[in-house]
């Protein structure tokens, strides 16, 4: 358990980095780092639980401070820092009818920059890349997907549902804000005739929101159909995705699992880009990051969708692409992505 001297060291060592700390970035980096949700003064505030009732108000009294005192200093620096800036803008003004350039017009999101990325690639590999409408019959998003009226994924605590216009033909609970990309291989394979290879790209919406979790997400998802195809396929196809997106060869794995549209199904993971297998915190020591899930189409599915099971053999995978971003630019918070603050967006310049 942490003591006064452990609150002193804590606060010498915030003391030292603040005065290395030469910009807002800088800055914000180190408020995370200590007063974040995950950061080392909130951490000191969750083990009160494990101090004696009889010391625990001292203690917290003691947090309590060395916070206020890391907030003050965080905002004195920042001023330091602007009046800095300030001074050196001043000192170099020689001519006032000088007009600035003017300021950038933004960059493109990192979520943006993923996804395009992610159409490079599977563009590249012989995929045609494909989107459908947001607002989805619940018997494309469901039921031709062979996820029963009593699957849990038909909950109103995952699904929005939304209510047909009035005078409709449709009855309640028969449209939805999709909950994946799925419905859009129910259409590819109601409209085209085998081989077919695609992907499927775009919002999808379901009741959650954490800190890895949002009610409106971005998802992608492979289909290939074909006489004979097989998860050696399937398992190559990911291989080869995840080397070319991320610029280095990185083996992957497929893990049983179940998810009613595929059957095998299989998790899928890929080995940590950032330590290559060895274990770090990233993948939290295992060595490897879950990707998505995976598996050989239901046969229940081509028959809803009027492909002979008999006949043709498919395949099909998906993933967020959310996560690949979080991933690709070391974002810990999925909310960050969508909160629209400047200080984070500015971390992404073009």
């Amino acid at each position: 358990m942490s003591d006064g001297h452990d609150l002193e060291a804590m606060l010498a060592r915030f003391r030292e980095e603040l005065g290395r700390a030469g910009d807002d970035k800088a800055l914000y980096e180190l408020q995370v780092r200590f007063l974040g949700k995950k950061g080392e003064v909130t951490g000191l505030s969750r083990s009160l639980g494990a101090l004696p009732p009889a010391d625990r108000k001292a203690f917290g009294e003691r947090i309590n401070r060395l916070k206020q005192t890391v907030e003050a200093e965080l905002a004195a620096r920042a001023d330091a820092l602007a009046e800095q800036a300030r001074a050196a803008e001043l000192a170099n003004i020689e001519d006032l009818t000088f007009q600035r350039p003017r300021a950038s017009l933004g960059s493109l999101h990192p979520i943006t920059r993923t996804r395009r990325e992610l159409e490079r690639v599977f563009a590249g590999l012989g995929f045609d890349v494909l989107d459908g409408p947001h607002v989805e019959s619940a018997q494309y998003n469901f039921d031709d997907l062979n996820i029963g009226p009593d699957h849990p994924a038909r909950d109103m605590a995952d699904t929005f549902f939304v209510e047909p216009p009035a005078g409709s033909k449709i009855g309640p609970g028969e449209l939805v804000l999709r909950t994946h990309t799925s419905p859009v291989q129910v259409r590819t394979m109601l409209t085209r005739t085998p081989p077919i290879r695609i992907v499927a790209m775009g919002t999808v919406f379901r009741r959650d929101d954490d800190a890895t979790h949002s009610p409106m997400f971005h998802q992608i998802e492979g289909l290939c159909i074909d006489r004979n195809v097989s998860m050696a396929d399937l398992r190559l196809t990911l291989y080869r995705f995840v080397g070319a997106f991320f610029g280095r060869e990185l083996q992957v794995r497929l893990r049983p699992s179940f998810f009613p549209f595929v059957e095998p199904g299989a998790e899928f993971d890929m080995q940590c880009p950032f330590c290559g297998g060895k274990g770090c915190s990233t993948c939290k020591g295992s060595g490897w990051i879950e990707l998505g899930g995976s598996g050989m189409v239901h046969p229940k599915v081509f028959s809803a969708c009027g492909l002979d099971p008999e006949l043709w053999t498919g395949w099909a995978f998906g993933f967020g692409i959310d996560r690949m971003a979080m991933l690709q630019h070391g974002i810990d918070d999925l909310r960050l992505m969508f909160e629209g603050d400047v200080r984070f967006l500015e971390q992404f310049p073009c």
